[in-house]
């Protein structure tokens, strides 16, 4: 390198920093410099933080590599790698639903006008109010049920207060789906569907109108209001997926070089139409690895659960069952559905003489049942391992078959009264 010198009629100022020229030597010695000591930065940087984690990899995280999201439990059902996820509905099956929103319509069997009228009050509706919900052409009779059709005059003008106490007196009566099975937002989940980068402001600000509070939860009955007041498709569909947003727990099991088949085994092949003797020589060759393997709990499940997990049903056709949470519990084991679940009276009659309670569920395929103070059954699950269970939340062709954590599901029901039961031996 050399260093040039400013000549006697240079017009630079004389405060003028050093300029460097490099000769061919200089110039490959500096690049080689640089090449080092950018490796060796890049080493310390990359080393500093742990490696990335793919959860669907044949791979376990270490321990120092796990958190709230992504991490093990072990029991006797061996180890089980778990991770939260986020499901949504297909946006094809969106599609057809916000084409064709229908209105709200409350049917309230066995009661008369005036009978509605002071169920209104009951729930915290002034005279005024309930006249206004009840104006002639939106109520009238049905066989022996009256029907309101409320405005969106009518339930825009709610308060939050207003609509909570409103459907909570309505609640468990028939009258509305969504008033017995509504959008349900544990905790603050609802605060990430307001930062949804999809969603128009206008229409975040006409769902934080419809919305209410009930116990940790946000709820949502008023759905079709919602989307009938959005001005575009486009935007109607972006609100619908991000409102069925799920969340969810992707399961796997781990199979390290020390596992137990055996034991594993006495776990999860009691299941009926698990065979868990097709599922051995995957597990071997899993132990056989250096550092073990992971498979999918799909792999645990009977043929009903397997095909249906992480999967949302399509809109029923007319005479098709109800695929609600009972349905799919006690049709968890089964190899083709049966239709009989739907009926409460032989769904009641079968668990009557199939079942006899426990204390706490801790064998696969125990049923997690939620009681109201009447001792009915308001939601059903099968129990899988630890806190993990098989669900399906209420009966809408919205709600997917996921595995949840049995403390989300209490979330989903507050206030019911959870009982255990356990399938009898022959």
């Amino acid at each position: 390198m050399a260093k040039p010198k400013r000549g006697d009629n240079s017009t630079e100022p004389s405060e003028a920093a050093n300029q460097f020229r490099f000769n061919l030597p200089g110039l490959i010695f500096f690049s080689l410099c640089l090449m080092v000591g950018t490796i060796l930065v890049s080493s310390r940087l990359f080393s500093a933080h742990p490696k990335e984690i793919s959860f669907v990899a044949n791979n376990i995280p270490d321990p120092d590599q796990q958190d709230k999201s992504t991490y093990t439990r072990k029991g006797a059902w061996g180890e089980m790698l778990l991770q939260n996820i986020k499901l949504e509905r297909p946006v094809e099956y969106v599609v057809g639903e916000v084409r064709n929103v229908q209105p709200m319509t409350w049917k309230f069997p066995g009661m008369s006008v005036a009978q509605v009228k002071e169920l209104f009050a009951a729930g915290g509706l002034t005279a005024k109010q309930a006249e206004t919900a009840l104006t002639a052409g939106q109520a009238g009779t049905q066989g022996n049920a009256t029907v309101v059709k409320p405005t969106d005059e009518f339930l825009l003008a709610l308060t939050a207060e207003e609509r909570q106490k409103l459907y909570a007196s309505f609640y468990g009566r028939n009258v509305y789906v969504l008033i017995d099975y509504p959008y349900v937002f544990p905790k603050d989940s609802i605060e990430t569907i307001y930062a949804d980068e999809r969603l128009h402001p206008d229409d975040v600000a006409l769902l934080k109108k419809l919305v209410f509070r009930s116990g940790d939860s946000t709820h949502l009955v008023d759905y079709p209001v919602l989307l009938m007041n959005i001005p575009t498709f486009e935007r109607r569909v972006a609100m619908a997926r991000a409102l069925s947003r799920q969340s969810a727990v992707l399961a796997r099991l781990c199979i390290r070089p020390d596992s137990d088949i055996d034991k594993i085994a006495g776990y999860w092949g009691r299941m009926d139409n698990v065979r868990f003797t097709n599922l051995r020589p995957l597990l071997e060759a899993l132990k056989e690895l250096p550092s073990g393997g992971t498979i999918s709990f799909a792999y645990l499940l009977p043929p009903f659960a397997r095909e249906r997990l992480y999967t949302y049903p399509l809109p029923p056709e007319k005479g098709e069952p109800n695929r609600d949470c009972h349905w799919s519990t006690f049709n968890f084991s089964s190899v083709e559905p049966d239709n009989r679940y739907n009926d409460a009276a032989y769904a009641v009659r079968y668990i009557e003489s199939n079942f006899y309670k426990i204390e706490q569920p801790n064998l696969y395929g125990d049923i997690i049942l939620f009681m109201n103070d009447r001792q009915e059954i308001k939601h059903s699950a099968v129990f899988v391992a630890d806190d993990l269970a098989f669900t399906k939340y209420g009966n809408s062709h919205t709600q997917p078959w996921m595995f949840v954590r049995i403390s989300d599901m209490q979330e989903h029901y507050p206030g019911l009264k959870l009982s255990y039961l356990r399938k009898k031996t022959e």
